[in-house]
């Protein structure tokens, strides 16, 4: 079975939560329903681990099991799991997204900025003047044009 099944920007994500039970959160948030051999091959965890993990997030509610007719048990993460992984999904993959324009930030050549002009130019400040808003109808409350 292929450990590397998930699509690279995912395995960032998954890879950078913080705990094993965040990351099992956040897989499951993403593949939906996986057994639990795929899972422990997919985190590339002692299968104890994963299953203890597994196992406290069943008694916290946010994962549950079920067992197909002559398939491995399949875990999915329950409403209250769906919503705590899409949270850590999302505050991970910003967490990452920061830290790469930091980085990005570090190894770019600093700039001197351009100087802004001191007001506006005349032509930019004849069409501000000219251009309101008028009444097509003064009897109609929602009819208006721009005047130029």
């Amino acid at each position: 079975m292929d450990a590397d099944r998930l699509a690279p920007q995912f395995r960032r994500v998954v890879d950078a939560a913080g705990t094993l039970d965040d990351r099992l959160l956040v897989l499951l948030f993403i593949r939906k329903a996986e057994p639990g051999g795929e899972l422990v091959e997919i985190l590339g965890t002692e299968r104890g681990e994963t299953m203890a993990a597994l196992g406290r997030l069943t008694q916290a509610g946010l994962v549950t099991h079920h067992r197909p007719e002559g398939e491995p048990i399949h875990w999915f993460a329950t409403p209250a799991g769906r919503t705590r992984g899409e949270q850590l999904f999302r505050a991970t993959g910003a967490r990452l997204v920061a830290a790469a324009r930091e980085e990005a930030a570090a190894h770019e050549p600093e700039q001197e900025p351009a100087a802004e002009p001191a007001e506006p130019t005349a032509p930019d400040r004849e069409r501000l003047k000219a251009r309101r808003r008028i009444a097509i109808d003064p009897n109609e409350k929602t009819g208006f044009s721009w005047d130029r």
